[in-house]
C-alpha cells in the first residue's frame, strides 16, 4: 500500500497528496511489487533500500549511494491473540532522496498509528523533522510495550499463587524472549541516532540537533527499563518454576496423606471379607458396626494429621 503526503501549514503539518500531485513524502506499507519499481523509477533510487526494510532479519543501519541515503531502524509493534498478546520488532526503512522522503515497512498500520499522535507539539512540518518524530515516537512505543509486559507478568504472578501449570511459566518465557529482541533492538537504533547526531550532515539547524538529542534521550529510557526489567525478569523466572514445583508437591502431599488415611478402613474391610471366622460375622449389625468403625478411625487419622500439618 502506497500514499503520498505533502506539507503544510496546518495541522499535523502535512496531509494526503492528491492523485497526480507531487508528494514530500510517500508512505509504503506491505508495498507490491510495481509500487516498488515504479518509486524506484520515480526518484532514482537503489532497488536495495525500497526491499533491504522489507526483510524482517534486516538490522539497523546508515547507507549512503549518490544523493540518497537509507537508515533503517527497529520499530516495536504487538497483536493481540485472544487473551495472549504477541510482541516483536519489524525494520522500517527511512530513504531521503533529494527533498523527498520515503518509508518503507512490510507492517500495515504503523507508520499510521505513529501519524495518528503527531498531533502533539513540536508538529513535524519538515523531511527531517518527519524522521526525528520517528525516531521519538518509536521508543517511546518500546516503552509503553515495556510496561504492558510488566502489567502482564504482574498477573501472571498473582495467579501463580493457586497454578499448578505451566501457561505462567509459558507467559514468562515470551515475554522474556519478545524482551531480549526488545533490548537488542533499542541498543542497534542507539547506535544509528548516535551516528546521525556525529555526522551532523542531514540535521544542521540547532533546533533539528536539540530534538534529535531528545530523541536519543527517549532511546536511552527504554534501554534503562528494558535492562532494569531484564533483571527483574531473570530471578522472577526461576522464583516461578519454584513456586510453581512447591505447589505441586503440595497436592502431591496432600494425595499421599489421603491414601494412607484410606489405607486402614481398606485393611478392615478387606479383612472382613475373607471367608473365615471374624468377631461380629454372627451379629446381624456387624455392617454397620464395622462402618462406622472406619469412619471414625478414618477422622482421627485425619485430624491427627492436620495437627502435624501433613495435610
Amino acid at each position: 500500500m502506497m500514499t503520498r503526503y505533502r506539507h503544510v501549514a496546518e495541522e499535523p503539518g502535512f496531509e494526503v497528496s492528491p492523485e497526480g500531485a507531487g508528494a514530500d513524502w510517500i508512505n509504503l506499507e506491505d508495498p507490491s511489487g510495481q509500487e516498488l519499481d515504479a518509486v524506484a523509477s520515480e526518484l532514482g533510487l537503489p532497488h536495495q533500500f525500497l526491499t533491504d526494510p522489507l526483510d524482517p532479519k534486516e538490522r539497523p543501519r546508515l547507507e549512503q549511494e549518490d544523493d540518497s541515503g537509507l537508515m533503517i531502524i527497529s520499530v516495536p509493534y504487538i497483536r493481540a491473540e485472544e487473551k495472549d498478546y504477541s510482541f516483536g520488532t519489524t525494520p522500517l526503512g527511512i530513504i531521503v532522496s533529494g527533498q523527498v522522503l520515503v518509508t518503507v515497512c512490510s507492517e500495515v498500520g504503523l507508520i499510521g498509528d505513529l501519524i495518528s499522535r503527531w498531533h502533539k507539539k513540536p508538529r513535524p512540518v519538515t523531511n527531517k523533522k518527519v524522521v526525528i518524530k520517528i525516531l521519538m515516537e518509536s521508543s517511546i512505543d518500546f516503552i509503553k510495550h515495556l510496561e504492558l509486559m510488566e502489567s502482564i507478568t504482574d498477573l501472571a504472578e498473582q495467579s501463580l499463587s493457586k497454578s499448578q501449570h505451566n501457561k505462567e511459566i509459558m507467559t514468562l518465557l515470551t515475554i522474556d524472549k519478545a524482551l531480549i529482541v526488545y533490548t537488542v533492538a533499542l541498543k542497534s537504533n542507539r547506535g544509528i541516532i548516535s551516528k546521525v547526531l556525529e555526522g551532523k550532515g542531514f540535521f544542521q539547524s540547532q533546533e533539528e540537533l536539540d530534538l534529535l538529542d531528545q530523541a536519543l534521550i527517549e532511546n536511552q529510557q527504554a534501554i534503562y527499563m528494558a535492562d532494569i526489567f531484564g533483571q527483574v525478569m531473570g530471578s522472577v523466572g526461576d522464583a516461578f518454576g519454584n513456586i510453581i514445583n512447591n505447589n505441586l508437591n503440595k497436592v502431591m502431599k496432600f494425595l499421599a496423606g489421603v491414601t494412607i488415611i484410606l489405607m486402614l478402613p481398606t485393611l478392615v474391610v478387606g479383612a472382613y471379607g475373607m471367608n473365615v471366622v471374624l468377631p461380629l460375622s454372627s451379629n446381624p449389625k456387624a455392617f454397620w458396626i464395622v462402618g462406622l468403625f472406619c469412619v471414625v478411625i478414618s477422622g482421627l487419622m485425619w485430624f491427627y494429621f492436620l495437627r502435624k500439618r501433613w495435610i
